[in-house]
């Protein structure tokens, strides 16, 4: 057995087949980004495996729909596997959801230097350098249940680097237990490690992120083995264009001048640590002041938005502003709920719903028929918590400003 140090590069979900998505408007010239960002950062992933020297490449599942992806894709896919071929760097590739070994083209014959792992078996292979074994990989392919079967991984009896590789969840600890020294595991598309050393479970996460909820640096992982069979990790960022969720603070001082101020230089930061990176950015205006007040009801907020995208969205690489919205107060002064009025009335209706998030809010009785079996009644069915939450905090916010009119009670009610 070779106490050899090696590293090798584990990397997953990088659903070729989907575009960037999950915003209203895609502007004309920042299409073709939405559709080719997939590719740029899988691409990158490979450069890594190249750059880094791996040993071998670790793919953890939903890399593509070979249906969906069309042949793009599966060429695609093939000319990475081959340049990895050509430097010795082997692939270890179990299915996901998407992409399970059955759905693989019959007619294209994956390189040689591509192992693909069984589904509802463990399989198992070592990995050799200089034909002394340097590693042992063992892993299956995502079941329907997408749940992992901890039972089924054995560490090597002789103390050989383990490696177990499986797409989708189970309990940690009990995964810990198992005395295996790396989990490679896909099915999140946030980097997440459940539990680190000695023996460490690490979802690497998606390369590119799809939507604004996938915010944040998206890539792959570097782990590096040294001769006593510690394992370290770190992130290789992939992502050819970044989410980003800003948030701006505001206060009752703070001008239009000073605002925009914040917002560019906010922007340039951004650009300084994302070099050669395009930035969607969705801003959040928190606090209060008069200039809350001018979001919710003047063009404040349109205006700024169009100058930042003029300023800075074109560029290449652009940073593009999404959007930008107030943030909902979360709670207003306790007197206003006790009051006799329209607003005590509408504010005590609104904090009762929020208390009861089981309560449905049956927004679909104002929808006509027509539209209730629609994209409009799903919506207006809000089955997602968090997004009743922010529609009951933010309805909250607005009623309370129009029944409140144009008294500075209005801004002092709110906490």
């Amino acid at each position: 057995m070779s106490n050899l140090p090696f590293r090798f590069v584990h990397a997953g979900d990088f659903h070729l087949e989907q575009p960037l998505g999950g915003v209203a408007e895609v502007p004309d010239h920042l299409s073709e980004l939405f559709i080719e960002a997939p590719y740029a950062a899988a691409a990158r992933v490979f450069d890594a495996a190249v750059i880094e020297e791996a040993a071998f490449l670790i793919l953890s599942g939903d890399i593509l729909h070979p249906l969906y992806a069309g042949p793009r894709g599966v060429t695609f896919l093939c000319e990475q596997f081959t340049r990895l071929a050509e430097r010795e760097i082997a692939v270890y590739w179990v299915g996901g959801t998407v992409d399970s070994p059955d759905e693989w083209p019959a007619s294209i014959a994956l390189p040689a230097n591509v192992r693909v792992f069984s589904r509802g078996r463990v399989d198992e292979f070592v990995h050799e350098h200089n034909g002394a074994p340097i590693a042992r990989l063992l892993g299956t392919s995502c079941d329907k249940q997408r749940t992992i079967r901890p039972g089924d991984f054995l560490p090597d009896p002789g103390g050989l680097p383990t490696i177990a590789m499986a797409h989708g969840s189970a309990d940690p600890a009990v995964l810990q237990a198992r005395g295996i020294h790396y989990w490679a595991l896909g099915g999140r598309h946030e980097r997440v490690t459940p539990a680190g050393a000695p023996q460490i479970i690490h979802y690497c996460g998606s390369p590119q992120g799809r939507r604004p909820e996938e915010n944040g640096v998206h890539g792959c992982t570097l782990a590096q083995v040294d001769e006593q069979r510690q394992i370290r990790t770190s992130l290789i960022p992939t992502d050819a264009a970044r989410w980003l969720n800003e948030r701006i603070v505001v206060d009752k001082e703070t001008s239009q001048s000073d605002l925009e101020t914040r917002f560019r230089e906010r922007i340039h930061s951004i650009r300084e640590s994302a070099a050669n990176i395009h930035l969607l950015l969705t801003w959040t205006i928190a606090g209060g002041g008069p200039l809350v007040k001018q979001f919710h009801f003047g063009r404040l907020g349109a205006d700024l938005l169009d100058r930042l995208r003029a300023d800075y969205g074109f560029g290449s690489p652009s940073a593009w502003s999404l959007s930008i919205e107030v943030e909902p107060a979360d709670r207003f002064a306790e007197e206003w709920y006790e009051q006799e009025t329209i607003r005590g009335d509408f504010l005590r209706e609104i904090r009762r719903l929020q208390m009861n998030s089981e309560e449905p809010l049956e927004l679909e009785a104002y929808i006509s028929e027509a539209h209730q079996a629609g994209s409009l009644g799903a919506v207006a069915r809000l089955a997602d918590k968090n997004v009743r939450g922010r529609v009951l905090s933010e309805a909250a916010l607005l009623g309370a400003a129009l029944l409140s009119g144009d008294s500075d009670e209005n801004e002092e009610g709110q906490s």
